[in-house]
């Protein structure tokens, strides 16, 4: 059985956010996965803000247009799915999210998570992630964060 590739550059093309295509091609002809701990580095521009025992936390390095903040937080162990994480997975994912909040003082925000098949939900790399997306506050000049959660049909 031939392998996936652990990243969906048509998932990219569709957020069009700078070079992210591009990068996404090369760590594709790599054949690793962009999101792994030994790989992370490798092409990911912001550092580590912190660890716990199931997630690293990092500020994402193609935040979506309009964010105040824009995290990380990806899986230690490499899983595509929630379901095939470790039992605690989501409640360490809750300490993760508390220790940004206490930090960064957020008065709300998006948090995101695409699970499986990244044709079904826009996700560009295929190891477990979340995204914490923190706008700003709505006034009548601002407009929305747009975030690919999927596909509609034609």
């Amino acid at each position: 059985m031939k392998k996936k590739p652990t990243v969906d550059v048509e998932s990219a093309r569709a957020a069009k956010r700078d070079d992210y295509s591009g990068v996404l091609e090369t760590i594709r002809a790599g054949g690793f996965c962009p999101f792994c701990e030994e790989h992370l580095f490798k092409h990911h521009r912001k550092p580590l803000l912190f660890k716990t025992k199931r997630w690293l936390v990092t500020e994402n390095a193609w935040p979506y247009e309009g964010t105040k903040y824009h995290f990380l937080f990806i899986a230690r162990p490499h899983v595509e799915e929630v379901a095939d994480g470790p039992a605690d997975l989501l409640k360490d994912l809750q300490v993760a999210y508390a220790k940004l909040r206490k930090r960064y003082d957020f008065k709300g925000a998006t948090l995101a998570m695409r699970t499986g098949d990244s044709a079904y939900t826009g996700a560009t790399v295929r190891h477990l992630h979340a995204q914490l997306i923190v706008g700003t506050k709505r006034t009548k000049a601002s407009t929305p964060i747009t975030v690919v959660a999927g596909y509609k049909r034609a």
